[in-house]
Order: structure tokens, then C-alpha cells, then sequence
């Protein structure tokens, strides 16, 4: 454990010192680091299927179309939590019985194979 941290203290100091290498180590770093990045984002699009589900319940309204940043504006204010990782707008689908919360992915185009998305079923 204590080599792991001894290489990523090293690894900041080569990214913070040395800029030219920063393409490098995010090459070597993208296989270990999206996965994470991405696990904890599904986290947090589950989280907002949930209230866009609750939404509906409440008001009978699905926030969906041109209403849909307004409402991630409204109930989220941070941008933190509206945009993913890699600073794209979530999109939202709805379908008969479930919502649908998108991610565009790294290469932030839609439709592309690193696309990802959850869902919540609607009751």
C-alpha cells in the first residue's frame, strides 16, 4: 500500500512540475481512473433518476424537454451535480414505465460506445 501512494505522490509532482507529461499519465491513468469516475457517477444519475421519479409524484409533472435544466437548475444549484465528470449537461429520457438519466461519457458525443446510463422505474 504505502509503494501505490508513494507512486501517485510522484505522479502529482511529475503532473504539477512537468506539464508536458500530463498527456502521458493521463494515458497510463485513464484505464484505472474511469472505471472509478464513472462508478461514482452512476451513483450520483441514480440518485437523480430518484427525484425526477419523486418529481412527478409530487406535482404529476415530468421535467422533461426544455423544462429539464431548468428543474436540474432548480434542484440541484451546484453545477457539480448537473454536469458530469467531464462537464456535460445529464440528459434525461423518459419511456412508459421508467426514466432514464444519461451520460455522454469521456469523449462527451452521444452515442458512442462510452456512453452509460440508469434508470428508475416510474411508479
Amino acid at each position: 500500500m504505502s509503494r501505490l501512494l508513494l507512486l501517485i505522490v510522484l505522479a502529482v509532482l511529475t503532473w504539477i512540475y512537468f506539464p508536458e507529461t500530463r498527456v502521458m499519465l493521463l494515458d497510463v491513468a485513464e484505464p484505472v481512473v474511469v472505471p472509478v469516475v464513472r462508478w461514482s457517477t452512476e451513483e450520483e444519475m441514480e440518485q437523480i433518476a430518484r427525484n425526477v421519479v419523486e418529481h412527478e409524484r409530487l406535482t404529476g409533472q415530468m421535467p422533461a424537454g426544455s423544462a429539464w435544466l431548468g428543474w436540474l437548475a432548480y434542484r440541484y444549484p451546484s453545477s457539480d451535480v448537473t454536469l458530469d465528470p467531464w462537464g456535460t449537461v445529464y440528459q434525461l429520457e423518459i419511456s412508459r414505465d421508467s426514466v432514464w438519466v444519461l451520460s455522454f461519457g469521456p469523449d462527451r458525443t452521444r452515442r458512442t460506445g462510452d456512453d452509460f446510463r440508469v434508470s428508475a422505474p416510474r411508479g
